[in-house]
């Protein structure tokens, strides 16, 4: 077998889908007996060729790790391939997950192949698996393996299976049991599905779920209302009292979790943003869309003081080599904490992840910081040759060394490559000249520091009471006052999501309660104050403010990372129950964060419930500037969007104090939101005075459309010419259903920036008289409107206003949008012959670039450039023609969940469309192709959400073929090219 060059290699990225040459038969049930060549051979198409991967050995000798280290051929295909997860037994084998059925994009998942649970073992100690069996190979979608309690544990979502053995002889006992359900595996983004089980020192059952898959999770006949839901992040279950709870929210998609020496536990994230420790009750960024929280506002960052990439550029750019510099790339899979003891001391409880795109293994270092943790960056440690070599898990073994597992392929998570299902290596690596170690006496969970493993031991017995773990609240070790809070709350119902669990019942445990508050106050560790902070949503919610209290006087952690998020978290229940006690939190709060979150919700009600923001107002007037400037962004956050808001009593009082002279701009757009006629005079001054800065006049003609005054129409004409500010005065106008605003709209379209014409056509498809007058101009002699100006997102908007007249329009000056499932494949094949390899070759780069800013970077980033309302392009499979095409000419085949057009009906007859990003029960936030729309719920007469993308089928009918050949050029290039010269 030969390596490939990297040139070739990239070649081989295009190929989409492998041929299966083999006849494929069904077992029903498992065998422990089955041999490797009794499975069934899966082989690549002829497509090809002669690409594999290095041999097995090879791939071990060419890897390059620290000197004194080894690498061995731990085992290899045949006795192991598509290993996708490891765990250990308390024998010392090796249980490995194969996972067979993961296939391509537009099959998802083969179902007519089944996955398999192989067990390895080293008998001899010489560093190579001699031993095998297959434990089970009749189960599907397979993610991971764990064993323990009487048996093993599969994640097959969209369930938890469990597969008895009370006696460990590795023969079933009995059939798989579904343990958990709900764990949605979605049609778009597979690859984000449940997966990584683990036991916790705990006790607990710990998991992963990826952000693309949320689901509703719980033992099988849970009813809807109570099961929990998840949006990516931990989740965790105890097998004896059968509870199930989501820890986390957030990520893109978690592939990769431990625990350090003093039992924190870590996860690697394998987009974007890679590390993060995990705090219950916790809402982490780099997830798309909106909180699953409503009242979460603002997320907790990553842990980590770094990037695998540049940050400059895109972090889709990080493959192919360019941030070998930075650690790699990206993506992040599989992860460990090495607390093995063979390797040398500098090595020891450090944090190892494996980088897919930089095909190495990073290093960090975990360091407490503030109330929690910060990783920093350390030298690479293994460097792999093999260009199949796709690490996916990082375990540290029972003799203290620790193995590799290598899915082994081309493709990565999207697999647009198709699958090699023929491949797999477990790789160890060693330290030959540390002393040979005895195998584990406790799992790898287990083997912390001091005297927390036996605190762990006990606790799993069950010989643990409260009053133990009470007396612990006084531990000099900040780990151990840790643990004794989370074992004390340990079953008490975490609150995540929106309120308290359904049916939830909190122990009335008044002495730990009191213990907790008490800490609060006196505790001088910051982990130890964070953890209280996470606890607070183990609370029944009437007890959470007098422990909130307590934390928010302490004033060293104002400006902690994790501290005021934690405790704002678990104060959301308190807004909805108890508003009234949350802003008595705030009088005693000395955290900036916490007034803003706290301001925010209390506003949002002030209407029906006023007296709570009064009694924050009437606090804040002897705050410090900074706490009142956090009070007025909380409200102006609260009524982003409204038309009208009842003035607090205590407003008049409050903007009498230095806050006026402080923040001038907040106090008058709020003013004019509560009716204050002088403010609302001040705004029309703003915005006619050619003599302030523009953004200013462009916010203050904003606040004033938000308001409706009733010369509002002659405001925004009297700008209508300024350029800059002409486009917010466009957005006013167009509230006003006369066809002589289309008229003046569409005559002044020339003189809008280039950049704003797309705001302005938004804004003349809205509704039908606009849409009438803009068609009527669409293509004639005045030249004010080029048919090309017009994409076919205008056009689908144009449909969507349900007018016979206005369809027949279109499709005389522009034409029809052919999108049927016939037409598209039609389409596809035909631009598969125009844009052959010797064609594309031809293409004008600058030209495609400048097609790309007209056409698509309204809705999509490319090399960090465009607008964010669909996906980002740059880390795509764009190398792949069928990829870009299908994605173009149907890009409504497979819709994310984030990226579903909504119609919006409004009641003065116009139609918006785009992406719901939030929405409360006043206002709904509207992601269009140009903008971000707060509008209120008042204004909304229906909305009507769809299963098409925003991005319309026809975009390719539009262009010429050279045209087309120009900008699929472009999109397939590796790198960024300059714009073509003016």
């Amino acid at each position: 077998m030969r390596s490939i060059p990297p040139a070739e290699f990239a070649i081989l990225l295009t190929y989409k889908t492998f041929l299966i040459s083999a006849v494929l038969f069904f077992v029903a049930v498992a065998s422990s007996a089955i041999l490797a060549d009794d499975f069934p051979a899966i082989y690549n198409s002829d497509t090809l060729q002669d690409a594999e991967p290095m041999s097995a050995v090879e791939a071990a000798a060419t890897m390059q790790v620290p000197e004194g280290f080894r690498v061995d051929l731990f085992a290899s295909e045949p006795d192991v391939q598509n290993p996708i997860a490891v765990c250990w037994d308390t024998s010392n084998r090796l249980w490995v997950a194969e996972n067979y059925t993961y296939a391509e994009r537009q099959q998802r998942f083969d179902l007519s192949l089944r996955d398999r649970v192989v067990i390895l073992e080293d008998a001899d100690h010489d560093g190579h698996a001699e031993n095998r069996k297959v434990f089970t190979d009749n189960v599907q979608m397979l993610t991971s393996v764990e064993v323990g309690r009487g048996g093993v544990w599969l994640m097959c979502p969209p369930q938890l299976l469990f597969i008895p053995d009370a006696n460990g002889d590795d023969i079933a006992d009995g059939p798989a049991q579904v343990i958990l359900d709900g764990f949605t595996v979605a049609q778009d983004n597979y690859h984000n599905f449940a997966n990584g089980l683990r036991w916790g020192p705990d006790g607990w059952l710990y998991g992963r779920c990826g952000h693309s898959c949320p689901g509703r999770i719980g033992i099988p006949g849970t009813p809807e209302l109570s099961r929990v839901p998840i949006d990516g992040g931990i989740w965790r279950f105890h097998p004896d009292k059968k509870v199930v709870e989501v820890l986390c929210h957030g990520t893109v998609n978690p592939w990769g979790h431990d625990w350090d020496e003093h039992g924190e536990l870590f996860f690697i994230n394998t987009v974007i943003g890679h590390l993060w420790h995990v705090i219950p009750g916790a809402h982490f960024k780099e997830s798309f869309g909106e909180s699953v929280n409503p009242g979460v506002y603002e997320r907790l960052d990553m842990i980590a003081d770094h990037y695998h990439f540049d940050t400059q550029t895109n972090w889709t750019e990080s493959r192919g080599g360019k941030a070998n510099d930075f650690g790699g790339g990206h993506a992040h899979v599989g992860m460990m904490i090495y607390q093995g003891g063979t390797w040398p001391e500098s090595y020891h409880n450090k944090l190892f992840t494996l980088n897919m795109h930089g095909y190495r293994a990073n290093v960090e270092k975990l360091q407490r910081h503030g109330a929690g943790y910060l990783a920093s960056h350390e030298p690479d440690f293994l460097f792999a040759k093999d260009p199949f070599f796709r690490g996916v898990e990082v375990s540290v073994g029972p003799d203290g060394n620790v193995y590799v597992v290598d899915w082994s392929d081309t493709g990565e998570c999207h697999e647009h490559t198709g699958v090699h299902r023929t491949s797999g290596r477990i790789f160890k690596i060693s330290y030959p000249d540390a002393h040979k170690a005895s195998p584990f006496t406790k799992p790898a969970c287990l083997s912390g520091s001091g005297k927390l493993p036996e605190l762990w031991t006990n606790y799993q017995r069950g010989v643990t009471t409260p009053e133990m773990l009470r007396k612990m609240l006084h531990d000099p070790d900040e780990h151990g006052r840790v643990w004794a809070i989370r074992l004390l709350t340990d079953f008490w119902p975490l609150d995540t999501v929106i309120g308290p669990p359904v049916d939830a019942v909190y122990p009335d445990d008044a002495e730990t309660r009191q213990a907790l508050v008490q800490m609060a106050s006196t505790d001088s560790s910051g982990l130890v104050l964070l953890t209280l902070a996470s606890t607070l949503q183990r609370l029944a919610p009437e007890y959470r403010a007098e422990l909130a209290t307590a934390l928010v006087q302490r004033s060293e952690y104002a400006n902690d990372r994790d501290l005021p998020s934690m405790l704002w978290y678990g104060l959301i229940p308190v807004g909805e129950q108890d508003p009234q006690s949350l802003a008595q939190v705030a009088t005693r709060c000395q955290w900036p964060d916490v007034h803003r979150w706290v301001s925010r919700n209390l506003m949002s009600r002030n209407q029906e419930q006023p007296e709570p923001m009064n009694s924050l107002l009437a606090a804040a007037r002897v705050m410090p500037a900074n706490i009142q400037g956090e009070v007025l962004r909380g409200m102006q956050q609260a009524v982003k969007g409204w038309r009208r808001a009842d003035k607090p009593k205590q407003w008049d009082a409050f903007v009498t104090t230095t806050v006026s002279q402080q923040f001038p701009e907040a106090i008058r757009d709020l003013g004019s939101l509560f009716g204050d006629g002088l403010a609302l005079d001040e705004i029309r001054k703003t915005v006619r005075n050619d003599r302030m800065e523009l953004p200013t006049r462009v916010r203050a003609l904003s606040t004033l459309i938000d308001a409706r005054p009733d010369d509002l129409r002659s405001v925004c004409e009297s700008v209508l010419e300024v350029r800059i500010l002409n486009v917010t005065a466009a957005r006013g106008l167009s509230q006003f259903d006369d066809p002589a605003i289309g008229e003046r709209l569409v005559k002044s379209y020339r003189r809008f920036h280039a950049s704003d014409r797309p705001a302005l056509l938004e804004m003349l498809v809205s509704r039908p008289t606009f849409a009438a007058v803009l068609l009527n101009h669409v293509g004639t002699k005045d030249g004010q409107i080029a048919a090309s100006d017009i994409t076919p997102y205008h056009a689908r908007q144009i449909l969507t206003l349900g007018d016979k007249t206005l369809e027949k329009k279109l499709s005389e000056v522009w034409g029809e949008l052919r999108d049927s499932p016939e037409d598209q494949r039609k389409l596809v094949t035909k631009l598969r012959t125009q844009l052959a390899p010797g064609i594309l070759q031809q293409a004008n780069l600058s030209h495609g670039r400048e097609l790309f800013t007209k056409t698509c970077s309204q809705c999509h980033v490319l090399y960090g450039e465009g607008g964010k309302v669909g996906p980002d392009l740059t880390g795509s499979q764009r190398s792949s023609l069928d990829y870009l095409l299908e994605n173009i000419v149907d890009p409504s085949a497979v819709v994310g969940k984030d990226y579903r057009m909504t119609h919006v009906l409004m009641a003065d007859g116009s139609v918006l469309g785009g992406l719901i990003v939030s929405q409360d029960d006043k206002t709904l936030v509207l992601q269009t192709q140009t903008e971000q729309r707060s509008i209120p719920k008042e204004d909304i007469e229906e909305t009507k959400p769809s299963t098409l993308s925003a991005m319309p089928a026809g975009l390719l009918e539009t262009l010429t073929p050279e045209q087309t050949r120009d900008l699929i050029g472009y999109l397939m290039h590796p790198i960024q090219v300059s714009m073509p010269p003016f």
